[in-house]
C-alpha cells in the first residue's frame, strides 16, 4: 500500500467528518493545550490500518506525535495498547473518529480473514477474497484480507480471466466462451471458468482451461467435482460459504475458497481512544 492512498482515504474522511471545522473542539480546547490519547483494543483481534494515523493527523497539524505500538497483522489482547498519540488537543480530537472508524473497520476484515485461515493451516487451501467489497474501497479491503494472512483474487475485471455462467450463456455454451477467449489471449494468460453442475465439468476439462470455480454447489457435490477433475486443474470453490462451513469445504480437497464475506459481512471490532494526560 502506498502512502498516497492512506491520504487519500484521510482526505476523504475529514472532509466528511470535519467539514468546515470542529466547532465543540475549538469552542472548548485551547489552542496551546496539549495531551495524549492511547487507542487500547476492546476486544482481541488483528491490527489493521495503522498508517491511517500518520496520514490523519499529518493533514491536521505537523506537531502530533503518531507511535505504533502493534503493527499490522499482529494479534492484539482487549485492553492493549495499538497506538499512542501526543500534540494539540484540538487536533487529536477532530482526528480521532476518522482514524478510528478506518482501523476498526479494516481491522474488522483482517480479524474474520485471520480466523478463517487459522481453521485450514493444516491443510493446502488458500482462503481468497472477492470483488463484492464497498465501491471505492477495494484497495484497503483487499489489503486488510492480506494482513489476516488470506490471499487477494483477481482485483477488478481487469486483470484476471473468469468466465461466469452469463458468459457461458450469451456465448452459446462453455466450449464457444473459452475459445473466444483462447484465440484472443496469450497463451500464458490463466483462464479459470465458474460452473454450477457436475456435468459442465468433463468439458470443461477438454477446453483447455487452468482452473475451475465451483459455484454454490453442496458439500457431496464439491467432493464429487474434486474427485472427477483429479488435479488436473486449479479447483476453487465458491457461492455463499459460511464461516462455520470453510474447514469442511476444505477438506473436500479443493485448491482454493474465495469468500465474500470477508469483505462484505466482516464486523467492525472495537478499538477505543483514551485520554491519557494534558502536557
Amino acid at each position: 500500500m502506498q502512502k498516497w492512498s492512506w491520504d487519500q482515504l484521510a482526505q476523504w474522511g475529514l472532509e466528511e467528518d470535519v467539514g468546515s471545522g470542529d466547532i465543540t473542539s475549538e469552542l472548548t480546547i485551547g489552542e496551546s493545550l496539549r495531551g495524549s490519547l492511547v487507542l487500547k483494543a476492546r476486544e482481541p483481534l488483528i491490527v489493521c490500518g495503522t498508517p491511517i494515523l500518520e496520514a490523519v493527523y499529518r493533514q491536521l497539524s505537523d506537531e502530533v506525535g503518531v507511535t505504533v505500538l502493534t503493527e499490522d497483522g499482529q494479534f492484539c489482547g482487549a485492553d492493549e495498547a495499538v497506538a499512542a498519540l501526543e500534540g494539540p488537543v484540538r487536533a487529536l480530537l477532530t482526528g480521532e473518529r476518522t482514524a478510528l472508524n478506518v482501523m476498526t473497520w479494516l481491522s474488522g476484515i483482517a480479524t474474520v480473514t485471520q480466523q478463517a485461515v487459522a481453521q485450514v493451516a493444516d491443510l493446502p487451501v488458500a482462503i481468497l477474497d472477492t470483488r463484492k467489497t464497498r465501491p471505492g474501497q477495494r484497495l484497503w479491503e483487499k489489503y486488510a484480507v492480506r494482513t489476516g494472512g488470506g490471499t487477494n483474487h483477481r482485483f477488478g475485471l481487469y486483470d484476471a480471466i473468469l468466465i461466469k455462467d452469463n458468459h457461458i450463456a450469451a456465448m452459446g455454451g462453455i466450449s464457444a466462451a473459452v475459445s473466444c477467449i483462447r484465440h484472443r489471449v496469450s497463451h500464458v494468460m490463466f483462464v479459470e471458468v465458474e460452473v454450477d453442475r457436475l456435468d459442465q465439468i468433463p468439458e470443461l476439462l477438454t477446453a483447455g482451461v487452468d482452473g475451475i470455480l465451483l459455484d454454490n454447489m453442496s458439500m457431496e457435490e464439491l467432493r464429487q467435482a474434486v474427485a472427477i477433475i483429479d488435479h488436473q486443474v486449479f479447483v476453487e470453490a465458491s457461492g455463499g460459504i459460511r464461516p462455520d462451513q470453510v474447514r469442511t469445504v476444505a477438506e473436500t480437497g479443493v485448491d482454493a475458497i474465495s469468500l465474500g464475506y470477508l469483505t462484505h459481512s466482516a464486523p467492525h471490532v472495537d478499538i477505543g481512544a483514551d485520554w491519557e494526560a494534558t502536557l
